[in-house]
């Protein structure tokens, strides 16, 4: 009758599983926030501050946050209890299960989603980051050259990478060139903090992303850059984001024109320059210095791929379905809008969107 420890919670104490995931979450945002004080929690939890009051009393009595004239701050083990209970926290809400169905849909080695929707709940961002920072650090072996791209979601795996030294002889180098976006989002800037954590050493690309073929082909034969591009192009382990094709677009300077073809051709997603359809066809290439798709299948030996929230789904689905990655990490919100988007297609069309093959 019942498969699930869950599923008993849920009929001898059904408002338990409510508390919990009330109280993980207020955990949670004192973990990723600390110092804060008691309005701030109330607004972004939406909750009274009466209730709220009543919630920290609770966790300070279990010695999981210290409440100071500062703020409220995270003890030591309130930190290990929320890196702790997410596994159950992720079985509660379903999200075990999610992942082993995105598993079969996408083909991709392993996914991981967090919990939390990253549209509602910026936190969910740093989430992401810790979760994708574990499984990078898995991937990691002596030697190796790591790649990382640009983006708000490589940077909170910068942020979130856990500053202990990594395998001897790692370099981190940036994957792409600069898209003139802010500095701590630049993939240099992002290779560095990396590297400063993992205490490696690392190579930067000083170089614009968006430049014709013509310039590109011209600075390939200055013996600097040619070492630099030689570099990247050894790297065996990859982190990278995933940008709407409108986003993407924008970032890389595209005038109205540029954009209007774009979503003429039914761009969704880009990745690298790359613009892809719903389908996982590539629609448009900007050309750029860097990694290329081509070397996906070359000698990386693991991708990662994180990115999170529910517009970001279809762009999942076109850049994922175009080359399996070999790990994929998101949150709860892009997960659930990526099932409902095959649900959807699937009836209508007769087959699933972005077909993968490996």
């Amino acid at each position: 009758m019942f498969g699930h420890q869950e599923d008993y919670l849920k009929l001898i104490a059904p408002e338990l599983p409510e508390i919990l995931l009330r109280r993980y979450r207020l955990l949670r945002r004192i973990c990723f926030s600390a110092p804060v004080g008691r309005r701030t929690l109330a607004s972004c939890l939406g909750v009274g501050e009466r209730v709220l009051r009543r919630e920290i009393g609770v966790l300070r009595d279990q010695g999981l946050v210290r409440v100071e004239p500062g703020g409220i701050y995270p003890s030591s083990a309130g930190r290990a209890l929320v890196a702790g209970i997410t596994p159950y926290i992720k079985s509660l809400l379903g999200l075990t299960s999610l992942e082993e169905r995105l598993l079969g849909l996408l083909k991709v080695q392993r996914v991981t989603v967090v919990p939390g929707e990253l549209e509602e709940d910026e936190v969910v961002l740093w989430e992401m980051g810790r979760a994708a920072a574990r499984v990078l650090r898995e991937c990691l072996a002596p030697g190796m050259v790591l790649a990382v791209s640009g983006g708000t979601s490589c940077a909170a795996v910068a942020d979130m990478l856990p500053a202990s030294p990594g395998p001897e002889g790692i370099t981190v180098v940036p994957a792409r060139g600069g898209l003139g976006e802010i500095v701590d989002y630049q993939a240099n800037t992002i290779a560095a903090r990396v590297a400063d954590k993992l205490q490696s050493r690392y190579r930067l690309l000083h170089l614009p992303d968006s430049l014709s073929q013509e310039a590109i082909d011209m600075l390939l034969a200055e013996k600097r850059i040619k070492e630099i591009m030689d570099l990247i192009h050894s790297a065996e382990v990859l982190l990278h984001g995933i940008g709407t094709a409108e986003e993407m677009a924008t970032r890389r300077g595209a005038g109205e024109e540029e954009r209007r073809r774009l979503r003429e051709k039914g761009a969704v997603g880009e990745v690298f320059g790359y613009f892809f359809n719903a389908s996982g066809e590539v629609v448009e290439r900007v050309p750029s210095l860097g990694l290329y798709l081509e070397d996906l299948g070359g000698r990386i030996k693991n991708t990662i791929a994180v990115a999170g929230g529910r517009k970001k789904a279809e762009a999942i689905v076109a850049v994922v379905g175009n080359h399996p990655r070999d790990l994929l990490v998101l949150d709860e919100g892009a997960a659930r809008r990526i099932l409902e988007l095959f649900e959807s297609r699937e009836p209508s069309s007769g087959r699933r969107p972005a077909p993968v093959s490996r």
